[in-house]
């Protein structure tokens, strides 16, 4: 586990379990299930994919993420 000095712990995505887009008032907005490092599977959030291609871009080399993405209006 890496411990920033500041005493915050770092943690990195696993892997991408699902993905959906969320209607919000006007835009649609692509979100992912991330498992997370040092996390259970109940602790598995939706993420902004737009921010997590900017942080780890890695996680979605190869990957047609625009054929597999569920749709699924209003949650969070």
């Amino acid at each position: 586990m890496q411990v920033e000095p500041e005493g915050e712990v770092l943690v990195e995505p696993l892997t991408i379990l699902d993905r959906r887009e969320v209607q919000l008032r006007k835009r649609v907005i692509s979100q992912a299930k991330v498992q997370w490092q040092h996390y259970g599977p109940e602790e598995v959030p939706w993420e902004d994919e737009e921010l997590l291609r900017e942080a780890y871009s890695n996680l979605f080399q190869g990957d047609g993420h625009r054929d597999d993405v569920q749709s699924q209006e209003g949650e969070m």
